[in-house]
């Protein structure tokens, strides 16, 4: 009863000759995407900062 019965997935040697272009490309673009975004919000995250740390430091009597 065992040799009638079909699986879902299919045993397939890979072909390392023809890579999959599309899903090495996605692999790296959402790569640089993420760490393109990850390097942005640490600049605003600096800046933020600086302009925090320049506000505690301001010591005039007439501003507030």
């Amino acid at each position: 009863s065992l040799a009638f019965t079909r699986s879902a997935f299919v045993a397939k040697r890979r072909n390392y000759d023809q890579p999959n272009w599309l899903g090495v490309g996605l692999a790296f673009s959402t790569s640089a995407a993420l760490w393109a975004l990850l390097f942005k919000q640490h600049n605003e995250d600096v800046m933020e900062y600086e302009r925090r740390k320049e506000e505690r430091q301001h010591k005039c009597t007439g501003c507030s």
